[in-house]
């Protein structure tokens, strides 16, 4: 019977038992799927396993288990690194794609923009300059000439206004975290960064956190995690926490008890209980600027014989909620629901009262 045949076998070695042949190349077969070794790496890992092959015996299996492989599916890949070093994988082939003109010119004009969006340091645009020159000698000469790859990103500008200035810190975090969620990981912050150690209204959770959802909301990342030990669902931004690791895999079959993200307008908790229906009003002048705009999957707009536009969102009401609606300042009316109007009217008070000197500067927990 072939590896292939049995990819779905999960092979549990233990210590001071007997490995059958089948076993020792299943073991192989899953290092490699794994990532890339040398005869040296794997035999230095199958002796954890209290596996004592000799390298010319792992060259004999890694023959037999070539052999075995539906080639239709996966293969084995050498290549050599490092002064003559072989290193052998399993790949997977995928079945050839076919892309017509429009893919072509769609990827490379969307690749501009993401280019043009992102600060890449002076590595990474090396890095992209490279992948562009890969993709010149790819894409067809008719897509190269009619879309933008040969355009200068000088052109085209993003102000990056309120974004995250994402330091090498942040990437490293947020690619681990990426990493961990594909792999089926829990993770623990180990330590947070200095803006939450130093404030007490922020709690620090140091329970295992099982990562479900990275957002990327107005320039900002920030990581949804469940705690299994708390039934509870938190929501991070990345740039406060400072370090984060691997804790243990994930547990089967746990349930993730988390806000209706369809309804939820970004990812702050909400100030009043409940999915509520906001109903605002604004004159044609931003009305009209209003309505070309996304802001809300539920967003649903009503335009009056006047001009008046009537906007309507079925939300939570959170801290985001009420700071967009502070940004039209006198351009926008709040006519329901009540809840909304009362805690905007506070957060008003308290402005007039700190620029009037009788209140500090409300600190967020």
């Amino acid at each position: 019977m072939s590896i292939i045949d049995n990819h779905k076998i999960v092979v549990n070695l233990k210590k001071n038992e007997m490995k059958t042949p089948q076993e020792i190349a299943f073991k192989i077969y899953f290092l490699l799927k794994e990532k890339p070794h040398s005869v040296t790496d794997l035999y230095l890992r199958l002796q954890k396993y209290d596996i004592q092959l000799s390298k010319r015996s792992i060259y004999r299996y890694l023959e037999k288990i070539e052999t075995s492989l539906n080639t239709e599916e996966e293969n084995i890949e050498v290549e050599m690194v490092d002064k003559n070093k072989k290193i052998f994988f399993v790949k997977s082939n995928s079945k050839d794609i076919k892309l017509s003109q429009g893919d072509w010119v769609n990827y490379i004009n969307s690749n501009y923009i993401f280019q043009s969006n992102y600060k890449f340091s002076a590595e990474q645009q090396e890095i992209n300059t490279k992948i562009l020159s890969l993709i010149k000698s790819k894409a067809p000469i008719k897509s190269q000439l009619i879309s933008n790859m040969n355009a200068d990103n000088a052109f085209y500008e993003s102000t990056g206004f309120g974004e995250l200035i994402m330091n090498n810190k942040y990437k490293k975090n947020l690619f681990k975290l990426i990493y961990y969620y594909s792999n089926q990981c829990v993770v623990k912050i180990t330590k947070y960064s200095d803006s939450v150690i130093n404030n007490q209204e922020i709690p620090q959770i140091n329970t295992p956190l099982i990562p479900y959802k990275i957002w990327y909301h107005r320039g900002n990342y920030s990581i949804s995690l469940y705690s299994s030990i708390q039934k509870k669902a938190y929501t991070i931004e990345i740039d406060m926490i400072d370090s984060i690791n691997y804790h243990s895999k994930r547990p089967k079959n746990i349930v993730i008890k988390e806000l209706d993200e369809l309804m939820s307008f970004g990812y702050h908790p909400s100030i009043v209980d409940g999915i509520q229906q906001i109903v605002l009003q604004f004159p044609s002048n931003p009305g009209e600027h209003i309505m070309n705009r996304f802001w809300h999957k539920s967003q649903r707009f009503e335009k009056l014989n006047d001009g008046t536009v009537l906007m309507y969102i079925t939300t939570n009401i959170n801290i985001e909620v009420i700071g967009w609606i502070s940004m039209w300042l006198d351009n926008v009316k709040i006519i329901q629901p009540t809840s909304l109007k009362t805690y905007f009217e506070e957060k008003l008070n308290n402005m007039l009262l700190i620029n009037a000197n009788l209140l500090n500067p409300v600190n967020n927990g």
